[in-house]
């Protein structure tokens, strides 16, 4: 059984300053937004999966497409 962790309000913040650099409309990449709040925090815990969770809620929040290019084909 997974048991999910919900990444904190700071970390909704951080991704939404990621995200506020796109415009209403556009879409983000998931890749490059895990790179940008991986590297604007470091010693980040949260897994690639509730990132890319919270990536997706606050995107959806700000009027923006996702595409999901976060893995490599097989």
């Amino acid at each position: 059984m997974r048991i999910v962790h919900r990444v904190g309000p700071v970390l909704d913040q951080a991704i939404a300053a990621v995200l506020n650099r796109a415009g209403h409309g556009d879409t983000v990449s998931v890749k490059a937004a895990l790179n940008q709040v991986r590297q604007a925090a470091p010693g980040l815990v949260a897994s690639n999966d509730d990132l890319t969770e919270a990536i997706l809620e606050v995107a959806a929040a700000l009027g923006l497409f996702v595409a999901f290019d976060e893995r490599n084909p097989a």
